[in-house]
């Protein structure tokens, strides 16, 4: 009986651990699904910024770097565009996601062409184009 009693408790205590995890992160993930719309047209504009500083990183020839580039502005910015163009078109922010996070930075690891990767940023620089009205 004790046996299965403190089994129980071990048990509840993981389930309780793996569900309260790291406060920070959660109230990290929770303001960023909060941010206003006004804050999210700020971001839309700085990681739209933050591209075209990795394109002309990528044309100098720098790869790595505008790798890193494209990746902080994922995280940096857009990442706060994420929760209030969810809620205004999910289609939009899920082709946005993949186009900055995934594809971008796979081109460029590729070493694309300097045409197919500007090609890619401005179909991406449209896409927030229409994510900032989204948001207005």
């Amino acid at each position: 009986m004790r046996r299965t009693v403190s089994l129980a408790l071990i048990a509840g205590s993981l389930v309780l651990a793996a569900c309260g995890g790291d406060d920070s992160s959660s109230s990290e993930e929770s303001e960023r699904e909060s941010a206003g719309p006004a804050t999210a047209v700020k971001e839309v504009g700085e990681t739209r910024d933050a591209l075209k500083t990795a394109l002309a990183t990528y044309k100098d020839g720098d790869a790595a770097t505008a790798q890193e580039q494209v990746a902080e502005a994922y995280v940096s910015h857009f990442e706060e565009v994420e929760g209030p163009l969810e809620g205004k078109n999910e289609e939009l922010n899920e082709d946005l996601e993949h186009a900055i996070s995934g594809d971008l930075r796979d081109s460029m690891k590729a070493g694309k062409p300097v045409a197919a990767v500007e090609r890619q940023v401005n179909e991406i620089l449209a896409d927030l184009d229409k994510a900032e009205s989204a948001l207005r």
